[in-house]
């Protein structure tokens, strides 16, 4: 329980003791709401303490104003704990509709998004639209209804949402709302635009919705794009983005793709690592050679001539783009001296903020993937995960990587436990879930009272799932000890790992010890495709490791075509083999993986 100031304190217990006089009289008659003096809901530029003390005065519906408006105070002063006991002292007290009850309601779902109760924020929202509000407090639900949209990623209602949220903005507000709108429409997939179409008889949503399918379809097409574009602004001449696009997308019309006709990859295909390498070689030319452009390929070996040397050679030599290098102390040489001159996609993550708007970075990164566990875990309900990792480097980065986005999802922190090596992970795991602290005071009870003395372990309660960040073996044999260690009349504990666990498993009965744990993965790893199969008989002995590698070879290939527009257009998508790809606007490639759960039988994608 957190403390209270004393001025807090004794404002709290005034307000308290004023909701009991409240609830000991009779409702109040003597005004009408309409008829007060005018106090504004949805907005509170004062401390809770000057509400408070406004309130101590105050009668009826009035008083009932200022302590929502303290309850207000408290959530903008990071306060959450007073608001929520101020608002539990007022819920018998007020009006089942009007704007009592929506502000009660609206607060409670600020409150609930704190705490990733999403399901609970939703139903508070959820009022008529009928309802008669002030247009500041119309405007705050709105802003928390499209918080909650961005916590579960719904973009689709994001976009609607910010379309409601215009009627009560003031025209100085207006364009950076559309702008909103238009980001968030632009991550909705083509289908999805599609499958809109038509469901509303408003013209001004129907043309947002228009606009966006015209921006997705001719993206890669400028100059169709234009005509189309003129088109849907001739038929929509009073639509606000007709008198002014919104501003990524007059980005997108003056980008052009880029066409090269000789690329250069370089690559370490000799020495330590040209195993990877190579694998990465064969992904490209897979793809390469399956088109049909009569482009010029050459490969430079960045372990007979440093990077630096190679990227002025291709350049020399008329290369029109670049791919690679692939090592990060290659691409630090190559940044060093790379002035633009054509288009680059470095395999791998620079260290400096990248400004050249020709500079790209793709990577594998590890720690992105256990970003986006936290995301998946939070959007599915989870509220209190524990992180269990290997002490080693990179189970440390995928760790902390883990916490930091959870922290800014929830304003809460995970606990993480780190195991050191195999022989300790079962005590490790006691620790982490408090076993080995059930198991003391058994132990101390049985010396009380006798050895006779039958008593079970008991497991924490107070976490839900587990984020486990290992290899293939230490998970195998981290999940027994898991799920020997939750108590028997405890909820099981839901477990989440990374691709870094994710083995090519032998047997059902291998799947059946995984069984339940839900896994990341790149899409071509996680399903049956013409691809995967082609690679696994062409390098049967390659590993998943490798395997990878070949996808993000084979998609480097599509990205040359396609980057440009997809860093000027935030919400394109390229499906490609290691994930649904997107480029930031910094130019980094960012992959949302596919999910999967170990059944008996092996993985099922989600």
């Amino acid at each position: 329980m957190k403390s209270l100031s004393v001025q807090t304190g004794r404002h709290l217990l005034l307000t308290l003791a004023i909701c009991g006089l409240v609830s000991c009289s009779s409702a109040p008659t003597t005004q009408p709401e309409s008829s007060l003096p005018a106090l504004v809901l949805g907005t509170a530029p004062e401390t809770a303490n000057v509400y408070l003390q406004q309130a101590e005065t105050a009668e009826g519906e009035r008083q009932l104003s200022y302590l929502l408006l303290a309850a207000r105070a408290y959530l903008n002063q990071n306060q959450p704990l007073q608001a929520q006991q101020l608002l539990a002292g007022l819920e018998d007290r007020l009006p089942n509709t009007g704007t009592l009850a929506a502000e009660h309601r609206l607060l409670q779902a600020k409150l609930a998004l704190r705490q990733a109760d999403r399901q609970t924020a939703k139903a508070l929202l959820d009022w008529p639209r009928s309802w008669i509000l002030p247009a500041a407090q119309w405007r705050d639900a709105l802003v928390t209804e499209i918080n909650l949209h961005q916590q579960t990623g719904d973009k689709l209602n994001e976009a609607f949402t910010h379309y409601r949220l215009a009627q009560y903005l003031p025209q100085d507000l207006q364009q950076s709302n559309w702008n909103a709108l238009w980001q968030a429409l632009s991550s909705v997939e083509l289908e999805q635009l599609q499958a809109q179409q038509g469901g509303s008889s408003d013209f001004v949503w129907n043309g947002w919705l228009e606009l966006a399918i015209v921006a997705q379809r001719y993206s890669m097409d400028p100059p169709t794009m234009l005509q189309q574009l003129a088109f849907w602004q001739q038929q929509n001449a009073t639509h606000p983005a007709a008198r002014q696009l919104p501003s990524a997308l007059e980005r997108i019309i003056n980008v052009q793709p880029y066409r090269p006709g000789k690329i250069s990859i370089l690559l370490p295909l000799t020495g330590r690592i040209s195993q990877q390498a190579q694998a990465l070689q064969d992904g490209i030319l897979t793809n390469a050679l399956a088109k049909t452009d009569p482009r010029t390929i050459e490969f430079i070996d960045t372990n007979k001539i440093d990077a630096a040397t190679a990227y002025v050679q291709a350049v020399e030599q008329g290369s029109e783009f670049i791919i690679g290098p692939l090592l990060k102390q290659n691409v630090e040489q190559v940044l060093a001296i790379y002035e633009g001159e054509v288009p680059l996609l470095a395999l791998n993550q620079g260290e400096q903020e990248n400004s050249n708007a020709d500079l790209y970075f793709f990577s594998l990164d590890p720690e992105d993937e256990a970003k986006q566990a936290a995301i998946q875990m939070q959007q599915r309900g989870l509220q209190q995960p524990l992180v269990l990792a290997s002490g080693n480097a990179i189970g440390k980065r995928m760790a902390e990587s883990f916490t930091e986005q959870w922290l800014e999802l929830t304003e809460e922190e995970a606990e993480i436990h780190f195991f050191a090596s195999n022989t300790q992970m079962r005590q490790s795991v006691k620790q982490a879930l408090h076993v080995d602290q059930s198991e003391a005071r058994i132990k101390a009870m049985k010396r009380l009272f006798g050895a006779k003395m039958e008593a079970d372990f008991r497991s924490r309660r107070d976490i839900d799932s587990i984020y486990v960040v290992a290899t293939p073996s230490e998970v195998r044999l981290l999940k027994p000890f898991i799920d020997v260690s939750q108590a028997v009349f405890a909820d099981p504990l839901t477990l989440y790992t990374s691709s870094r666990a994710h083995a090519d498993l032998k047997s059902d009965q291998q799947s059946a010890e995984l069984q339940g744990l839900h896994l990341s993965d790149m899409p071509w790893l996680l399903g049956d495709n013409e691809q995967l199969q082609q690679a696994t008989t062409l390098w049967p002995e390659r590993s998943l490791a490798q395997q990878r590698l070949f996808a993000m070879g084979y998609d480097s290939w599509d990205l040359i075509d396609r980057l440009a527009q997809m860093r000027a257009f935030t919400g394109y998508r390229m499906p490609g083999l290691s994930g649904q790809l997107t480029v930031a606007p910094n130019g980094n490639l960012q992959r949302a993986l596919d999910w999967a759960q170990y059944g008996r039988a092996g993985l099922v994608e989600q």
